[in-house]
């Protein structure tokens, strides 16, 4: 479940402040931003953690995904409406508030996945069990990255657009996708023209497949989790614990519980 929750808005978070930067946003405005963000990501925990309390401690961490999802076509629109220098401080402010609250979604989910690994935990050997399920939660943000970088240039077109100073025109000299083809365009004078940005295809393709993995499997097998907590205290080592994942209806039945998990896909 970890390892595919959160396909859908990684080509957002992944991408999108670099291509700002590649824009022309300064890397000490990106600083400001983080800056600003860090005092919310305090009081995002703290809720989180009273959030998490009681029967459906995963509560946050469900309702939080669809914040971050909605900010995958927010960063989209900033990235095409991006004004160049000087920066205005409308579009400026805007960045900030859009930083701040999709940071805030971030740490909801993460604090909140956090405290139901806590409650799952053995109490004997609750680093062991804390450790392997936030490392299981860490890959899940991490191993896509490496297809989605590729991706966006797998689809990105763009060419160097050199003048000639003979003929007064311009010319298409190389390609500018790949770092070799930027540094040879610099190198002639030339101007990057990105004919289509491969980034907008790959935000849009994470957002569908991650969407429909959500739907279709890791909320039901959230609220499936969430419904038998007590199931895990029957199982003292990390190895049942694992072999839980997978079969968890058949170990309910196997408990003597029921499996029915009376909440809808939007409504926890």
């Amino acid at each position: 479940m970890h390892l595919v929750a959160k396909i859908a808005y990684l080509g957002h978070e992944s991408v999108t402040s670099l291509k700002l930067v590649e824009k022309g946003l300064a890397k000490e405005d990106l600083a400001v931003a983080v800056l600003i963000d860090f005092p919310f990501q305090i009081i995002a925990g703290w809720l989180a953690g009273r959030w998490s309390r009681g029967d459906k401690p995963l509560r946050p961490w469900l309702m939080a995904f669809w914040v971050r999802v909605a900010f995958v076509f927010v960063g989209m629109a900033m990235v095409a409406t991006f004004p160049g220098n000087p920066l205005g401080w409308g579009w400026f402010l805007l960045y900030i508030v859009v930083t701040v609250t999709n940071g805030f979604a971030g740490t909801i989910q993460f604090v909140g996945v956090s405290a139901f690994h806590t409650r799952i935990s053995d109490p004997t050997i609750g680093g062991t069990y804390m450790t392997m399920l936030n490392t299981a939660a860490n890959m899940g943000g991490t191993w896509p990255g490496f297809f989605i970088l590729r991706g966006v240039d797998y689809f990105t077109i763009a060419h160097c657009q050199v003048p000639d100073k003979a003929f007064g025109t311009l010319i298409k000299a190389s390609e500018c996708v790949s770092e070799q083809g930027k540094d040879q365009c610099k190198k002639l004078a030339g101007n990057c023209v990105i004919e289509r940005d491969g980034y907008y295809i790959v935000a849009t393709a994470c957002f569908a497949i991650g969407v429909t993995l959500w739907i279709t499997f890791v909320r039901p097998t959230a609220l499936t989790l969430q419904c038998t907590l007590s199931v895990f205290t029957c199982f003292p080592t990390t190895m049942a614990y694992l072999l839980l994942l997978p079969f968890s209806t058949s170990i309910l039945k196997m408990a003597g519980q029921s499996t029915s998990v009376k909440a809808s896909f939007f409504v926890t």
